[in-house]
């Protein structure tokens, strides 16, 4: 079996309109990700160095501190939007290129 594609493929393929609609809908998701996962751990860092003293305190008069549950959240967020990539790739995405390759014959 032969992985290489001819150049008529090659075009055949870049002017479906299914494989446009499928690498703009993944490059909206992959940067919309990208952004929301920047902006936590930027807003992070930001807020270390502006409020590190309230970081350090304890949450409601227990043992773990603000600064950590914080950690933990964007840890936990961070898992749960790669979920959110993992469950849109395997059900929208997969269904798009499948249908490139029976509309480009492959």
């Amino acid at each position: 079996m032969s992985w290489s594609l001819s150049s008529e493929q090659t075009r055949k393929i870049l002017s479906n309109p299914s494989f446009r609609e499928l690498t703009a809908a993944r490059a909206r998701l992959r940067w919309g990700l990208s952004i929301v996962t920047l902006l936590m751990f930027f807003g992070f860092i930001g807020l270390i160095s502006s409020a590190s003293s309230a970081l350090g305190k304890s949450m409601a008069g227990g043992a773990v501190p603000l600064g950590m549950a914080i950690a933990l959240g964007m840890i936990a967020m961070v898992v749960a939007l790669t979920g959110y990539y993992v469950r849109r790739s395997n059900t929208y995405f997969d269904g798009l290129t499948q249908l490139v390759r029976r509309e480009c014959g492959r």
